[in-house]
């Protein structure tokens, strides 16, 4: 647990020292990455989290999704039971912000969407290594969520997100495919 915490002190570090122009290029650059690759262009319901902070935009992805006339999800965090229900958002304006400066959905807006329609997930995380293990910010939420979704699921990761090793329990689970500036992992 130790070890998490000190990885988790140097990427948030790593992050704050990002530039605006190395923030904005990079997350252009990821965000093209995924959009050319063949599981957005199969996928039809989209699971992401709204960026917060230093994470890679996924605003612009967002939009771009629905630009294409594709299904957005979002979680809403139980944070007693540490679940996550996802509902289908078409505008910014139908998120609130809740703790830990999360922007979830508003339920009296959004419909609930079951998970076995989820054909990608954008799963967040604070660091990486390069065989899909993640780091996440301590709660538990995807690494519960990820074993009840039969989709592909892909982090977007910043250079310094990227580290050599990561403590994993048993309980943790991989991605399928981490996207940095140059390219797929």
């Amino acid at each position: 647990m130790e070890k998490k915490q000190i990885i988790r002190k140097k990427v948030n570090r790593a992050l704050e020292m990002l530039s605006e122009k190395s923030y904005t290029k990079w997350s252009f650059e990821i965000a093209l990455h995924l959009i050319s690759s063949t599981y957005w262009k199969k996928a039809n319901v989209i699971a992401f989290t709204i960026s917060r902070g230093r994470e890679v935009d996924t605003y612009y992805l967002i939009r771009k999704a629905w630009e294409e006339g594709k299904r957005v999800v979002v979680p809403r965090a139980n944070f007693k039971t540490r679940l996550m229900t996802f509902y289908e958002i078409t505008r910014f304006d139908h998120l609130e912000e809740r703790p830990y400066s999360l922007k979830e959905p508003m339920v009296k807006y959004c419909s609930s969407v079951n998970h076995a329609e989820i054909d990608l997930v954008i799963v967040p995380g604070l660091a990486f290594d390069k065989n899909g293990y993640r780091l996440g910010f301590g709660g538990g939420f995807y690494d519960r969520f990820l074993p009840t979704v039969d989709a592909i699921t892909i982090s977007l990761a910043f250079p310094c997100q990227i580290v050599q090793e990561l403590p994993i329990e048993k309980h943790d689970r991989k991605v399928d495919h981490i996207i940095s500036p140059s390219g797929f992992y």
